[in-house]
């Protein structure tokens, strides 16, 4: 069985700076899965990834005029669909300086209730002073975190009393299998993945940082059509693009992940949210 090596911020951030565009180009703006109520949904993939942003707005419910964080903020595309729709000021945070550039580039972005701003910064020693925030969300991000403990200890520090956490994002129900893990170990460690956290743990996690949680939705057959879509776009990368081999390489590993996390029946997607007190 092989070992997976713990990525650091820097390895994670250089990631995102060599696939985000690649990404983006060909899946959206979005980097995180979409939702469909069920296998008669309509929705695009664009309009079903918002979906997402927009469960994770509602629950986190953020006042007008309030600053909240966005935890691995991507190229900014939900900071600003929250920052609009509920005329809040939204703080983004990534490792990636590519998608920082992106990010204060786009429409909406900026100071003020309504708009987001940008920043590079590091979930596990944010840097931003005790009780800033009003609110904090992390879509997907949390998952590349080497220390996901420190990091939700460190957004719980930012939070203001009676302050949510909203985390979006996959934990595993029991173990794999040895050949299953030498799969999924090679892949895990190309996209700069630690091994999945367990059920519980964020809960754990939560709790040790003094947060409440109030809700947890698992919403795993709500998303696996994203799983579908986003290997088959994945495969079409590798197929049309002028790449080097490595990447190549990198892109069909990425659609082996997408297919074993995405199908596993130990594998969830869930929607947390937690309260400070």
């Amino acid at each position: 069985m092989t070992a997976t090596q713990v990525p650091g911020p820097t390895d994670v951030g250089s990631m995102y700076d060599r696939f985000n565009d690649l990404f983006t180009r060909h899946l959206g703006d979005n980097l995180h899965l979409g939702f469909w109520s069920d296998d008669q949904d309509g929705a695009t993939a664009a309009e079903a990834t918002d979906r997402i942003t927009d469960m994770v707005a509602d629950r986190l419910a953020p006042a007008p005029g309030t600053e909240v964080l966005d935890v691995g903020c991507g190229s900014g595309r939900p900071a600003v669909r929250i920052a609009d729709r509920h005329r809040t000021h939204v703080t983004g945070i990534t490792v990636s300086a590519h998608q920082v550039r992106l990010a204060h580039a786009r429409p909406g972005a900026g100071p003020g209730a309504g708009r987001a701003s940008f920043q590079l910064a590091d979930a596990m020693a944010l840097p931003f002073p005790d009780g800033r925030f009003a609110g904090a969300y992390a879509i997907e991000s949390l998952l590349h975190m080497s220390d996901r403990a420190k990091a939700v200890a460190e957004i719980a520090r930012t939070l203001r009393p009676g302050a949510r956490l909203v985390v979006l994002d996959f934990y595993q129900d029991g173990g794999f299998s040895a050949p299953e893990s030498d799969v999924m170990n090679p892949v895990f460690q190309a996209f700069r993945l630690p091994p999945l956290p367990c059920s519980g743990q964020y809960e754990q996690y939560m709790a040790a940082a003094g947060l409440e949680v109030t809700g947890l939705e698992d919403i795993t057959g709500n998303v696996r059509r994203s799983h579908r879509l986003i290997a088959d776009a994945m495969q079409n990368i590798s197929d049309e693009l002028d790449v080097d081999e490595e990447t190549r390489g990198q892109i069909r590993r990425y659609v082996e992940l997408n297919e074993i996390i995405g199908l596993h029946p130990e594998v969830h997607y869930a929607l947390i949210t937690a309260r400070l007190p």
